[in-house]
């Protein structure tokens, strides 16, 4: 194999080239000199907007930093490469969104966080220079970092899947002693995911590639924005698929809150994927409060002390986990080095004691009997609720027989969810004023069965199966047909969403 750089001669299973340090990926927009901020939906794939199309470049802030090149953008803010008037040397500028300093208390936050970042001096941090909170000369907030150049960790694994258990341990240590000397200086980062981790490349031949974190403070800024109703309704505090339980129900959070985001960040290395899957939004936080995170197969080969280090980091009860990021980092050195002597914590080994799996396993018959018995009497109502609704079919049918029918039979795009994902429904039959389909979001296909108003022109649908995919809660839709039959919007909702306080929005046109 050889470098898309420098052209030297590279042993195939070479990460990084020993002559110029560049990774040696195919994909040439993933090269060093790049620092990949962005946030992106859970079911989205990345996009990077080209650096010419962005307007602000050549921009020069407070006479100091000319703006030179995107690099990328997400929630918070757009980064850019940028020169030091002064100085001549090249950063980091993230330009926040305006919302964010907007409010009073977020500025305030913003001001306090910004500063008690900036005192963060280590080499696994990208270090904060200066600051701007948007009330002097220039209009804009903004942070001057450090530039790193190199490549998130959320694209690493994009690209190479997993990693080997050595080469994620030896990065997550050096991420957790990043984090760890903020956890002692009574910061925390809240926003811990592979995106907000960069992987530099090893600055001479036989060095080792290190990680630095980025984004220290900003969450607990949007935190605030979101409290004051800055932010748009429903947004995703966070990253789901790394936010602890208590994040989850918005509780008050400390360093073991950020010791389980590193926990699920460690999970995905090892195995190629998160903890928790879903494509609906509910059912990834029912998850992360309810679910215990799967165990490794055993055919990744990764070492049982290592996981049960991982799987400690994402205990339910913070209680149970490492109480913060150096002690996560010394715990999976020492089960790494001493497999053998290496004794998980009691309170989230479950492997060891057959009388818990005695137990478990009786819980699980009577919660099987329960079900099976709770569905024949379910099944017995619904049969019920059919023949009611049939009858009720024929006297509506009567009532509207001089309205003009709509045929709602056919394909219909649109959204649906809290996060407006893509979605396709299907009606495959009407007869009268009752339908059946599917829904179908990625993965997940859920039937359906509905009733129509002609008069009202409201449509209820009840979904009745998950047909594919999991993470789903079955639930209830209430929509409006368009005069046309062509276009129909509503809003959904479920058992979890309800408790939550969770509605979801769907809108689709007929194709």
């Amino acid at each position: 194999m050889k470098c898309q750089s420098c052209q030297n001669l590279l042993a195939d299973d070479a990460q990084f080239c020993g002559t110029c340090g560049l990774p040696t990926s195919r994909h040439p927009s993933d090269a060093a000199t790049r620092i990949d901020l962005k946030e992106t939906n859970a079911n989205e794939p990345r996009v990077t907007d080209s650096p010419r199309e962005d307007p602000r470049i050549g921009l020069i802030l407070d006479s100091k930093y000319k703006l030179i090149e995107s690099l990328g953008h997400g929630g918070m803010g757009s980064v850019f490469r940028a020169q030091r008037l002064h100085i001549g040397d090249e950063v980091a500028v993230k330009l926040l969104h305006h919302d964010l300093v907007r409010e009073k208390q977020a500025l305030e936050r913003f001001r306090r966080e910004a500063r008690t970042a900036a005192m963060i001096r280590h080499p696994n941090v990208v270090t904060i220079h200066d600051f701007n909170d948007g009330t002097g000369q220039t209009s804009e907030a903004y942070i001057v970092m450090e530039l790193v150049r190199g490549v998130s960790l959320g694209n690493l694994l994009r690209r190479e899947g997993r990693m080997t258990p050595e080469r994620a341990v030896r990065l997550m240590q050096d991420i957790c002693a990043g984090v760890g000397v903020a956890h002692r200086q009574g910061l925390l980062h809240r926003d811990l995911k592979p995106d907000n981790v960069i992987i530099v490349p090893p600055s001479h031949e036989g060095d080792e590639e290190t990680a630095k974190v980025v984004d220290f403070g900003l969450a607990k800024v949007r935190d605030v924005t979101a409290q004051t109703g800055l932010t748009q309704t429903g947004a995703v505090i966070g990253t789901l698929y790394y936010m602890s339980p208590e994040q989850c129900n918005g509780e008050e959070l400390d360093a073991r809150a950020d010791v389980y985001s590193l926990g699920a960040m460690l999970y995905e290395m090892l195995t190629g994927g998160p903890p928790f899957r879903s494509n609906n939004f509910a059912g990834l936080i029912s998850k992360h409060l309810h679910e215990p995170p799967p165990h490794f197969p055993p055919s990744l080969g990764v070492p049982p002390a290592i996981e049960s280090v991982c799987l400690r980091a994402l205990a339910k009860n913070r209680e149970h986990r490492q109480p913060e990021a150096i002690a996560f980092g010394r715990d999976l050195q020492k089960a790494f080095t001493e497999p053998v002597s290496y004794q998980p914590a009691a309170s989230v080994t479950t492997r060891r004691s057959p009388l818990r799996w005695i137990i478990a396993a009786a819980g699980v018959f009577v919660a099987l009997i329960v079900i099976v018995g709770a569905g024949i009497a379910i099944q017995f109502g619904v049969n019920r609720m059919q023949k009611s609704r049939d009858l009720g079919i024929n006297i509506n049918q009567v009532v509207t027989r001089n309205s003009t029918p709509v045929d709602l039979r056919g394909t219909w795009a649109g959204t649906y969810g809290p996060m407006g994902t893509a979605t396709k429904l299907t009606i495959n039959n009407q007869k009268g004023n009752s339908l059946d389909g599917v829904l179908e979001q990625g993965a997940i296909r859920v039937a359906f069965k509905g009733v129509y108003d002609w008069q009202l022109r409201t449509l209820t649908m009840t979904q009745t199966e998950v047909l594919s995919g999991d993470g789903w809660n079955l639930g209830e839709d209430v929509g409006k047909i368009s005069e046309d039959g062509k276009k129909m919007s509503g809003t959904g909702k479920d058992p979890l969403g309800e408790s939550l306080g969770i509605t979801y929005q769907f809108s689709f046109t007929k194709k």
